[in-house]
C-alpha cells in the first residue's frame, strides 16, 4: 500500500510545481526536495512490500513509509481546508486565492514549517532502509526466496489417505475419463479453483489411479509455483518421467542447459504416450518456456494443470477441457469436519450441545476442505466445551493470525493475494469495507475504487472499463467469487469467501486502510482514514472525533448519527445508503472535498441551494430517494461525472414500473464532465431538451416526459452525444409519439437503449446500431412485425417487447437474432401466434412471454431451440397452460427439452409461482 500512498502524493505535489511556480515561493524548494526523495524511496518500495510478509523489520519500514505518505497528503489537504476561497475548485485554486490574500500568507509559512517536518522524516527512512540491505526493484529480487522460506503445505496434499478424502469420487472419474479417452493428439486439461479447494489433492489422486497407470507410458509430476526457474522445472519433468519408468537419470542432468533438457525430453517422450502433471501454475509463462519439450505425437498424451487462474485454459492452444472445482456441498462438509473435530469421538459424532456452534463454524469455511481439515484439526485438541468452541467461532480472524496450527492454512488463502500486483492488492483490500454475506455489485465497487483513487489512468480506456479490468482479473485469480453473471457475460454480483474476508479485514486495518467498526475499541492515537459500519457493529465511540477520516461507508439502516459530520473535515467519500436522516444533514456541505455522495433509499426530499459548496463532487447518487428537483447551485459543481436520481411505481402496467426522476435547473449543460445524467424529467421545457446536447462526454442518459412535439430537438440532441452507450427515453404519456427518424447520425457506439413511447414505425437507424446488445420497446403500439427489423442486429443479446406491437402474428426467420440469449414478450395483447424459424435463435436461454391473452400456444419452432434453459409464463390464461402441460399438454413434446417452465399467476390478492417442469 506503501507504493500507492506515494504515488498519490508524488501526483499532488507535481500538480502543484508544474501550474503554481510563480506563488509558491519559499515553499516551491521544499516540495522539489520532498518529491525528490519520495521518488527515490518509490523504487525501492515495491521489493520491499513483498519482502516485509517474511520480515517484520521491513514491514516496520514500509508502514513509515506509508505513514509519512498519508500525512504528507494530510498537510495538503489540511492547508486547502482551512483557507480555501469561495469560489474555484481544486488544490490549485484554493492556493492560488490563499496567495492573494494577506490574512492567508502565513499558511504558506505554516506549509513550509510542516513540510520541513515531513522532510526530515522522509530523510531518517533511508538510514532505516539501509540498515536492512535489500534490493532495488529493478535488480535481482531475493523476495520470493524469503517468502517461501516456510513449509510447503501442498505437500501433505499428495500424501492425504483415502479415508481422509471426501467428495472426490465423482470429480476423479470424470477426470480420469477424459485423460485415458478422446482423440489421440497430445491435449491439456486444466483444474481451477481458489487455494484450499483440493485441487493438488483430487489430481493426485487422479495420477495415482490404476487405470492412469495403465493407460500411459510414463508419468511426471512437476509443481511449479509462483517463483520457477525454466531449467528446473525441465530437470524435475524428466527425473520424473525416468524414475517412474525405471530408467537411469544421466549423471549430468543438474548441469543440462535448457536447450539440452528439451532436447533429452523431446527425444524421450517420441512415440510414448505421457501425462504430466503442472501443479499450480501462476502465469502462463510458466508453460511456454517449456512448452516445446512435450511433443505431439498422437499417441494420446495428457498435460494437467491445476491454477488459481480462471483464464490460464484460455491461453494454451491444445486445451480440451476445462474442471472447475467447487466447494464441498453442505452434508459432505459436514462428513469432513466431524472427521477431524471429532476424531475421537464414537464414530466421530458431534456431541449435541456443540452441534450449533460447529455449524456456525462450518459455514464460514464455505466448503472449503483445507479449512475444514484445519479449523477442525484445530478444534479436536480443545475441549469440548461451548466457550472453547465460541472463542474460535468469534474470534476466528485472529486465531488464523497468531495460531500457529492454522499457519498453512492462512499461507495457502493469502498466496494469492501476495501474488497480485500492487496496484491490485489496494483494491482486493478495500472490498473488506463490505458486511459478511454482502453482495457486491460491479458498478457499486467500481465507482468507490475510482473516487478512492485505486484505479489508474489507461489511454484509450474510461477509468470504469479499466476499474472492470481490475474486478475481472480478481475474478480471474479466484480472489473474488462471481454470484450473478448477467446476459453480455459480466459481473453482477460478486462477494468474497468468508476466510479470505477474515483474512483481508485484518491486513487492511494493519495497512491502516480501512477499520471495520465491529465492537473493536479504536485507540485515539489510530489515524483511521476509512470507516465501515455493517449491520451488526456497534455505535461508533461518541468521543471519538477523526479528523484524518477519508471515507465514512454505512452499510446499516439502524446507525444514528448523534455527533453529525462536522468533525470529518477531510471526507473524500461518503455512503450513506439507508441512512435514517429527516432531511439532508446541513453540515455535508462543509466537506468540501467530497468526491463521492451517496443517499440512496433515504428519506431526503430536497438538496439545498448551498450544495454548489461541494466542489470537488465526481458522484451524486440519489437513487430511490424522492428528491424531485435539484437546486441551481447544481449547476456550479463542474466535477460531476454522475448524477443519478430515479425511482419506480406501478401505475401505466401492472407488470412493469414506471420510472420517475428529477427537474434539472437552466445551466445543467455547464456539467461538461458529467459521463452519467438520469433521469431527467424535461416536461415542456424545450430548452433543456437542447441544452442536454452540451453534454458531449456523457455515456449514458435518461430523460423522462418527453412531448410529441419535442422529438426534433430530442433528435438535435442525441446526434450529438457520441459517446453515448446507453439511453433510457419516457414520454409523458404512452399515446405520445416521439418523432425519431430524424436522426441521421445515430449515437455509433450505443449498447443499451429503452424506448417507452408510441411510435409509428420503428426508426430505420435502429437496424444500424452494430453494437446495441439490449433493447426494450414499451408502448410503441407497432403495427408491422418488429422482429423482421430487428432480427439482423449483429450484438442483439436480450430484446423486450412491452405493449410494443399490436399485430397479431410475429416471426423469425432462419439466421435471425444470432446472439440473442433472452426474449421477453410482454402484454401483446392481439399476439395469437408466434413463428421461430429453424435455424434462428440458436442461443436463446430464457423467453418470457406475459399476459398475452389471445395467444394459442407456445412458438412455432421452440422445440428447435436447443440452449433454451428457462420458460416463464406469466398470467397466461389456463387454455394456453394446458397445452404444454406434462404429459398431457398437446404441446408437451415442444418443450419437453427446457430445463424449467415456470408458471405465475394471480391467486386471491396475490403472485403465485408454481414450476411445471
Amino acid at each position: 500500500m506503501a507504493m500507492i500512498a506515494v504515488q498519490v502524493v508524488l501526483e499532488q505535489l507535481a500538480s502543484l510545481v508544474a501550474e503554481e511556480t510563480r506563488f509558491l515561493g519559499g515553499v516551491r524548494g521544499g516540495i522539489d526536495e520532498l518529491r525528490n526523495d519520495l521518488q527515490s524511496m518509490k523504487s525501492f518500495l515495491q521489493d520491499a512490500e513483498e519482502r516485509s510478509e517474511s520480515d517484520q523489520g521491513l514491514g516496520a519500514w514500509v508502514k513509515q513509509v506509508r505513514d509519512v505518505a498519508y500525512d504528507a497528503e494530510d498537510i495538503l489537504e489540511e492547508f486547502m481546508i482551512r483557507f480555501a476561497p469561495s469560489h474555484g475548485t481544486g488544490v490549485i485554486h484554493f492556493l492560488r486565492n490563499s496567495y492573494r490574500s494577506t490574512r492567508k500568507l502565513s499558511a504558506r509559512h505554516r506549509l513550509a514549517a510542516r513540510l520541513e517536518s515531513i522532510k526530515a522524516r522522509v530523510k531518517a527512512i533511508p538510514e532505516r532502509r539501509n540498515a536492512f540491505s535489500f534490493n532495488r526493484i529493478d535488480m535481482p529480487s531475493t523476495s520470493s526466496a524469503a517468502v517461501e522460506k516456510w513449509h510447503d503445505p501442498r505437500i501433505a496434499s499428495l500424501y492425504l489417505d483415502e479415508a481422509d478424502v471426501v467428495g472426490i469420487e465423482n470429480p476423479k472419474h470424470l477426470l480420469v475419463s477424459w485423460l485415458v479417452e478422446g482423440e489421440e493428439k497430445l491435449s491439456s486439461i486444466s483444474v481451477v479453483g481458489m487455494g484450499g479447494l483440493g485441487k493438488t489433492t483430487l489430481v493426485k489422486k487422479v495420477y495415482d489411479s490404476h487405470p492412469i497407470r495403465r493407460s500411459f507410458d510414463t508419468h511426471s509430476w512437476v509443481t511449479v509455483s509462483k517463483s520457477f526457474a525454466s531449467a528446473e522445472l525441465l530437470r524435475v519433468a524428466l527425473q520424473g518421467f525416468l524414475v517412474t519408468a525405471n530408467e537411469p537419470v544421466p549423471d549430468n542432468l543438474q548441469s543440462m542447459t535448457d536447450f539440452q533438457l528439451i532436447d533429452a525430453l523431446r527425444n524421450y517422450l517420441w512415440r510414448r504416450r505421457y501425462v504430466i502433471v503442472l501443479d499450480d501454475v501462476w502465469n502462463v509463462d510458466a508453460w511456454e518456456t517449456i512448452m516445446h519439450a512435450f511433443p505431439d505425437c498422437n499417441c494420446g498424451s495428457r498435460i494437467i494443470f491445476t491454477t488459481r487462474l480462471g483464464n490460464l485454459a484460455e491461453s494454451i492452444e491444445n486445451t480440451s477441457h476445462v474442471y472447475e472445482l467447487q466447494p464441498l456441498p453442505e452434508n459432505e462438509a459436514w462428513t469432513l469436519f466431524c472427521m477431524k473435530a471429532f476424531r475421537g469421538e464414537p464414530k466421530a459424532v458431534c456431541p449435541p450441545e456443540l452441534e450449533e456452534m460447529s455449524r456456525d463454524i462450518l459455514r464460514k469455511c464455505e466448503g472449503l476442505p483445507l479449512a475444514i481439515v484445519a479449523i477442525g484439526g484445530l478444534l479436536s485438541k480443545k475441549k469440548n466445551e461451548g466457550l472453547e468452541w465460541k472463542k474460535v467461532r468469534d474470534c476466528l480472524a485472529t486465531e488464523l493470525k497468531s495460531n500457529n496450527e492454522l499457519g498453512s492454512l492462512r499461507r495457502i488463502l493469502q498466496l494469492s493475494y501476495d501474488n497480485l500486483p500492487y496496484y491490485l492488492k489496494q483494491c482486493y483490500l478495500y472490498l473488506s469495507v463490505f458486511p459478511e454475506d454482502y453482495l457486491i455489485k460491479r458498478m457499486k465497487v467500481i465507482r468507490l475504487w475510482i473516487v478512492e483513487r485505486f484505479v489508474e489512468e489507461k489511454q484509450g480506456f474510461t477509468m470504469e472499463e479499466v476499474a472492470e479490468e481490475y474486478l475481472n482479473e480478481l475474478v480471474n485469480r479466484s480472489l473474488i467469487q462471481v454470484v450473478e453473471m448477467n446476459y453480455f457475460n459480466r459481473v453482477r454480483t460478486c462477494r468474497v469467501h468468508d476466510l479470505m474476508r477474515e483474512i483481508i479485514q485484518l491486513k487492511s486495518r494493519e495497512e491502516s486502510l480501512v477499520m471495520i467498526a465491529n465492537g473493536t475499541r479504536i485507540s485515539k492515537n489510530e489515524k483511521v482514514r476509512r470507516l465501515s459500519i455493517h449491520e451488526n457493529s456497534e455505535e461508533v465511540q461518541s468521543d471519538m472525533r477523526f479528523p484524518y477520516l477519508w471515507s465514512f461507508l454505512l452499510f446499516s439502516s439502524h446507525h444514528s448519527f448523534e455527533h453529525g459530520f462536522r468533525n470529518y473535515k477531510l471526507l473524500r467519500v461518503l455512503n450513506l445508503d439507508r441512512a435514517r436522516f429527516p432531511s439532508f444533514p446541513p453540515e455535508l456541505v462543509d466537506l468540501i472535498h467530497l468526491r463521492y455522495l451517496s443517499l440512496r433509499w433515504t428519506t431526503i426530499r430536497e438538496l439545498p441551494e448551498s450544495i454548489r459548496k461541494l466542489k470537488c463532487l465526481e458522484i451524486l447518487d440519489l437513487k430511490r430517494t424522492t428528491v424531485s428537483s435539484l437546486p441551481t447551485g447544481i449547476t456550479q459543481l463542474t466535477c460531476l461525472c454522475q448524477l443519478r436520481n430515479y425511482r419506480h411505481s406501478f401505475q401505466s402496467s401492472f407488470f412493469f414500473p414506471d420510472t420517475h426522476g428529477m427537474r434539472v435547473p437552466s445551466g445543467i449543460g455547464r456539467l461538461t464532465s458529467l459521463q452519467k445524467l438520469g433521469s431527467v424529467e424535461v416536461n415542456e421545457d424545450n430548452e433543456l431538451v437542447r441544452e442536454l446536447g452540451k453534454l458531449t462526454q456523457l455515456r449514458r442518459l435518461g430523460i423522462l416526459k418527453l412531448r410529441e412535439e419535442q422529438g426534433m430537438d430530442l433528435c438535435y440532441t442525441l446526434e450529438r452525444l457520441k459517446h453515448l452507450t446507453a439511453m433510457y427515453l419516457v414520454s409523458l404519456n404512452k399515446t405520445d409519439f416521439l418523432q425519431l427518424d430524424s436522426i441521421s447520425s445515430p449515437p455509433k457506439y450505443l449498447q443499451c437503449m429503452y424506448l417507452k413511447c408510441s411510435l409509428s414505425a420503428l426508426p430505420g437507424w435502429i437496424a444500424s446500431l452494430q453494437y446495441i446488445s439490449k433493447l426494450v420497446l414499451q408502448f410503441s403500439n407497432l403495427t408491422s412485425d418488429p422482429l423482421k427489423a430487428l432480427q439482423k442486429l449483429p450484438s442483439l443479446v436480450v430484446l423486450e417487447l412491452r405493449q410494443a406491437y399490436a399485430g397479431e402474428e410475429l416471426c423469425c426467420d432462419p439466421g435471425g437474432f444470432s446472439k440473442l440469449k433472452k426474449l421477453g414478450l410482454h402484454e401483446l395483447e392481439r399476439l395469437q401466434r408466434i413463428r421461430i424459424a429453424k435455424g434462428s435463435m440458436p442461443g436463446l436461454e430464457r423467453l418470457d412471454i406475459t399476459a398475452c391473452t389471445v395467444l394459442e400456444t407456445v412458438p412455432d419452432g421452440i422445440e428447435n431451440l436447443k440452449k433454451i434453459e428457462d420458460l416463464v409464463l406469466w398470467h397466461m390464461p389456463s387454455t394456453f397452460i394446458n397445452t404444454v402441460e406434462r404429459f398431457r399438454g398437446e404441446d408437451f413434446w415442444r418443450v419437453q427439452h427446457i430445463t424449467t417452465i415456470t408458471c405465475i399467476y394471480e391467486s386471491r390478492g396475490r403472485w403465485v409461482s408454481e414450476t411445471l417442469l
